[in-house]
């Protein structure tokens, strides 16, 4: 049954323990390889040296003989061909593969044989060979030559030198087990490196999950503090959303309160009614306009409510296409008005819910409708990742000093027109909602323009 890792620390730590061993037993087995191959190196230039070691102390006599054979010194440089079984041997072969002489080291030791020499012309090139003699290993190397005599003739004559391979064996066994040693004891401490290093680097998902459960148990409302590059996109799109969340609770809010002072005067008006004892007739015909007023109501505050929960992120709302139906709404209501409304989009984007849009916009545009004598503009465009609305009108504008009061609940400056004063509040907290602004001030039509941002990237 396969374990499931739940941590990313152990599972890197497992992934680690898995690949560390088998990177670390090739870098051994190249690091092995490679200074087996220098060994080898240095006992073939070891060789090769003892070789011309011979050549520099081998002598051809003047004396005609049948069998001509070379001389060399009783002692020799090299310590090792004058001490019994020292590893180092050398012996001199004729060409009827006879011995003619041997170093004092093999004294004792049977000549190795020389059954290839006539069958095998290597005169000039140095042969080293790697063999197992008696279960040890043994590297020899012979090298041909031609001496000429006197006379001009030439002699055939093998040079081979032979040595144990003890010392290279004893080399190589304790350069093997220092290198096991220290790759395992830097595998150990990679591995413990790592640990440290992972703990350090996670850190930070520690500090994050430590701020989300405090925010969980109302200690804070967001997710607070710096974090790396790696994870500050993500605390930023939890941020939004937790703000996102904030604003829509918000609207349930403000919702309940755009309820009850919209049914407040349906509800004064029947209660006034009722205390001056009018007639049924006039108090059916009341009380069914003010039902009627009041179910309005309920079923707007219903729909809002509604379209709210439906609410989703990250949906790009083209903003022509709201416009045009708004307008073409608004043209048919206040047809007799004939006003003049002029519109400049250029391609902008929404991000949000559409229901959101077409309310804002929608409560906007009804004023600038309502209120103007005959010319409505709205102008849309792209600034610096935020997409900006101008919405103005030709009326009798909006006092500078009425401008703040007008975008709370139940103010109003014209009460001859029918409304209950909450249009440009609903306005503002969608705006609010989405980290918007909305901002008012005088149109060049010479009314009223309402400008608001919202970002169109997050």
């Amino acid at each position: 049954m396969a374990v499931k890792l739940t941590s990313i620390s152990a599972r890197l730590l497992v992934a680690s323990a898995l690949l560390l061993p088998l990177f670390l037993g090739l870098t051994g087995f190249f690091l092995d390889n490679a200074f087996q191959r220098s060994l080898m190196a240095a006992e073939d230039a070891r060789l090769r040296t003892h070789l011309y070691l011979l050549f520099s102390v081998a002598e051809l006599p003047n004396i005609r003989t049948r069998k001509v054979n070379l001389e060399m010194p009783t002692v020799l440089m090299e310590p090792d061909f004058e001490r019994l079984n020292s590893g180092l041997y050398a012996y001199i072969y004729n060409e009827e593969k006879e011995l003619i002489w041997r170093s004092n080291s093999a004294a004792l030791m049977d000549a190795p044989t020389n059954d290839r020499f006539a069958e095998q012309s290597t005169v000039g090139q140095l042969i080293v060979q790697e063999e197992t003699h008696d279960e040890s290993l043994r590297f020899s190397a012979h090298y041909d030559v031609i001496w000429e005599d006197a006379r001009g003739k030439g002699h055939p004559f093998r040079f081979a030198v032979t040595h144990d391979g003890d010392a290279f064996l004893a080399e190589l066994k304790a350069y093997r087990n220092q290198l096991w040693r220290w790759l395992g004891a830097a595998g150990l401490l990679l591995l413990l490196a790592q640990t440290v290093i992972l703990r350090w680097g996670l850190r930070p998902l520690s500090k994050l999950a430590r701020a989300l459960k405090a925010m969980q148990s109302g200690d804070t409302r967001n997710i607070a503090g710096e974090h790396p590059r790696e994870l500050q996109r993500i605390v930023d799109n939890l941020n939004l959303v937790l703000a996102r969340e904030e604003a829509l609770r918000q609207r349930y809010r403000n919702s309940l309160s755009d309820l009850a002072h919209s049914l407040k005067t349906p509800l004064a008006v029947l209660q006034g009614k009722v205390n001056q004892g009018s007639s049924d007739g006039d108090l059916q015909q009341t009380l069914a306009e003010q039902v009627t007023r009041m179910n309005q109501v309920v079923t707007y505050q219903l729909q809002r409510a509604v379209s709210s929960q439906q609410q989703g992120l990250n949906q790009r709302i083209d903003v022509e296409q709201v416009v045009q139906r708004l307008v073409a709404a608004l043209q048919k209501v206040y047809r007799d008005k004939q006003v003049d409304c002029q519109t400049s989009v250029n391609n902008s984007l929404f991000v949000g819910d559409e229901q959101d849009l077409l309310e804002l916009l929608g409560n906007l545009l009804e004023n600038a409708f309502k209120y103007c004598h005959r010319q409505v503009r709205l102008e849309a465009r792209t600034e610096q990742q935020q997409l900006v609305i101008s919405i103005s009108d030709d009326g009798a504008g909006i006092p500078i000093d009425q401008q703040e009061r007008i975008l709370q609940r139940g103010q109003r400056l014209d009460t001859t027109q029918p409304g209950q004063g909450i249009g440009l509040a609903v306005s503002a907290d969608i705006i609010a909602s989405y980290g918007g602004q909305l901002h008012i001030d005088r149109s060049s039509l010479g009314g009223a323009a309402f400008i608001l941002t919202l970002p169109i990237a997050s």
